[in-house]
């Protein structure tokens, strides 16, 4: 017995500490400035999806944390680039390494006639250079199409439109091409006779919003009540003007909560977040989730939000 309470001691005491540890990194990295996904075990420090410029940085922050026997830095992969042209509006969605790249990849899509919508999360890298994200836009609207998507992972390019005939879904391949500077190019370009401005990949939507909230920590509230948690409504605002790109698709807001009112009031809270952003609200369903044994989980105390 006493050695089974001694080892019961020890046991907590790590779990403590590794608590403390990853609550003292979390905190240090925060106010450095730097991204990425912390594990404890031991005294030894892992932290995951850190851009690769950041990584010697990163290192030497966690390693000065007090209580950290070693350090370990995981780079990221570059993560998947979105970008859509409808019209005007242009929605850039993925994972840069900082505030820089931000701002550079903004820049570069930008012009006095367009309106940019960016969701975007830190502690990625780009696959592409942001120059070569403008140049990919330059293309598809010189092509004379307000209709493209370009989805650009491991060295490829997908894209996506509708065109009228044959002559412009040429011209759109040959100008990607060219701005894609040697990338592989996959074409989805579809000849039809109309290209109604809004219609989108959904299911790409979706999972760009998804990606987007929960690399910037969900949608979330307090345990057991109605007040947000965190960055809550403005992630709601940037998930509004991603919508806007797609403004016939169907939102369901899939509400947790301790009870099933709980769960109906956030969904409600969000809608109205949504609405505000100019989402139609006879597109927006919501569904509740109740969670009857607490909200210790963090999951069970968010709104989800699907794209259909």
């Amino acid at each position: 017995m006493p050695a089974l309470l001694a080892a019961t001691g020890v046991f907590l005491y790590g779990g403590g500490m590794e608590r403390e540890l990853h609550a003292g990194v979390r905190a240090a990295l925060k106010k450095a400035g730097h991204h990425g996904v912390v594990a404890v075990d031991g005294r030894t420090v892992v932290v995951s999806e850190v851009s690769p410029r950041s990584a010697d940085a990163v290192r030497a922050v966690v390693s000065d944390v007090s209580g950290v026997g070693s350090a370990e830095v995981r780079r990221a992969e570059p993560a998947q680039l979105l970008v859509a042209v409808r019209g005007t509006e242009v929605l850039v969605s993925g994972a840069v390494a900082d505030g820089v790249e931000r701002r550079a990849l903004i820049k570069a899509v930008q012009a006095e006639d367009r309106r940019v919508t960016a969701a975007l999360r830190f502690g990625g890298t780009l696959p592409i250079p942001p120059a070569v994200v403008g140049r990919v836009v330059s293309a598809a609207l010189s092509a004379k199409v307000s209709d493209v998507t370009a989805t650009i992972h491991r060295g490829q390019i997908a894209v996506a439109a509708r065109v009228p005939d044959e002559a412009r879904a040429t011209a759109v391949r040959e100008a990607v091409a060219q701005a894609a500077n040697g990338l592989r190019l996959t074409d989805r370009i579809e000849i039809a006779p109309s290209a109604p401005v809004g219609d989108l990949n959904v299911g790409a939507l979706h999972d760009s919003i998804s990606r987007m909230v929960s690399g910037n920590g969900a949608i979330r509230f307090v345990q057991g009540t109605t007040a947000w948690e965190g960055h809550g409504p403005v992630l709601v605002e940037r998930v509004g003007r991603m919508l806007l790109v797609a403004p016939r698709a169907s939102i369901t807001l899939v509400a947790h909560g301790t009870d099933q009112a709980v769960a109906a009031k956030r969904g409600e809270m969000v809608r109205d977040v949504l609405v505000g952003q100019g989402v139609s609200p006879a597109l927006i369903a919501i569904e509740t989730r109740p969670a009857p044994d607490g909200e210790y989980d963090p999951a069970t105390r968010q709104v989800d939000v699907a794209v259909r």
